[in-house]
């Protein structure tokens, strides 16, 4: 499938080329992410890197066209109309239900474009859970596009090595995005993604397991690397459910949160750390049988859930381990939605 490969570089040369224009963008419109007193950041960072992501793989759609399938047409169609409802709460702020009936049709949609009756009803739960995992946990420079990174690297080897051209593509367009945004989020960040580039890689990642699911290719390797995301989410929203306390309301309880607040690790540590804790669980799957696959898995998102607490007095915390304030937020909704 040499024009899925076309489509990564088209997708990551197009992303890194128009990141610049969508800081200048940004800054015009009034897309900007400012500072207030719980900010580390000393200046207003555009959070319009998403309207970069959505040009270029819609570009990256264009040049899939020629041997694209209605269903490859409809799922990267139904990722950037997802980008469009995240731009529109940067840009004017939206409640949680329109938001959530978004998602939900466009898993309805994505359902029924690949292969309809069970597949609706789980598409339906399906996107809007993964759309707001990547969202939720979309807080600190670096950590979306290196952990959709490599997402889209297990899910272009299994559509290519599976023939799945579909898969293939979507793996491609993530790819390609989020390796080209990557330098102007790291290690200090010029351009924020915002909801626009958390819903549109939460839209593909979804509509790419869903693809697994409804094929039957490898779905085991297209979940492993969201194992850490979801059970950093899980465990959050258990705890803050315990409590009583609104699961929409703001705070700073992922566990990549409380490394960065709490210890004062650097964004690019923490972000590295997932990405390559949740691409060791994914070689896992690969090589070894399930029993042992999910035995890692376990043990490798509990010791994750469990470092900000066990290293909260050690001496592998930052300076004296005084709690710091808290960082600036890679994504609005950290401070709206969480």
């Amino acid at each position: 499938m040499p024009d899925v490969l076309v489509v990564l570089v088209v997708t990551l040369t197009l992303t890194a080329a128009a990141a610049p224009v969508a800081i200048r963008i940004g800054g015009r419109a009034g897309l900007m992410d400012v500072p207030n007193a719980r900010s580390s950041h000393a200046v207003s960072v555009p959070r319009s890197g998403g309207v970069a992501v959505a040009a270029a793989a819609a570009a990256g759609l264009l040049v899939a066209l020629p041997h694209a399938g209605s269903q490859r047409v409809v799922v990267l169609l139904l990722a950037l109309a997802l980008a469009g409802v995240g731009l529109l709460d940067d840009w004017h702020g939206l409640d949680p239900l329109p938001r959530l009936v978004a998602q939900l049709v466009a898993g309805i949609v994505a359902g029924i474009a690949l292969g309809g009756d069970w597949a609706i009803l789980a598409g339906a739960i399906l996107l809007p859970v993964v759309v707001n995992i990547v969202n939720f946990m979309d807080g600190i420079n670096g950590i979306t596009s290196l952990n959709v990174s490599v997402w889209a690297g297990a899910a272009l080897g299994v559509g290519l090595l599976g023939g799945d051209r579909l898969l293939a593509v979507v793996g491609a367009v993530s790819l390609g995005g989020a390796v080209g945004f990557l330098p102007f989020n790291v290690p200090s960040a010029r351009l924020f993604l915002g909801d626009a580039g958390s819903y549109l890689f939460g839209g593909l990642i979804g509509m790419g397991v869903l693809r697994g699911l409804t094929a039957d290719h490898h779905l085991h390797l297209l979940l492993a690397p969201l194992a850490l995301y979801a059970s950093d989410v899980a465990a959050t929203l258990i705890r803050r459910g315990a409590r009583g306390e609104s699961l929409t309301s703001p705070h700073r309880e992922h566990g990549y949160q409380l490394l960065v607040s709490d210890l004062g690790w650097p964004h690019p540590a923490v972000a590295a750390l997932t990405a390559s804790l949740g691409a060791f669980i994914t070689v896992c799957w690969v090589i070894l049988s399930w029993p042992f696959a999910t035995s890692v898995t376990v043990l490798l998102c509990a010791g994750y859930l469990a470092l900000p607490h066990v290293l909260r007095h050690s001496r592998f915390s930052v300076g004296t381990g005084a709690k710091r304030p808290p960082e600036r937020p890679n994504s609005p909704t950290e401070r709206t939605s969480r």
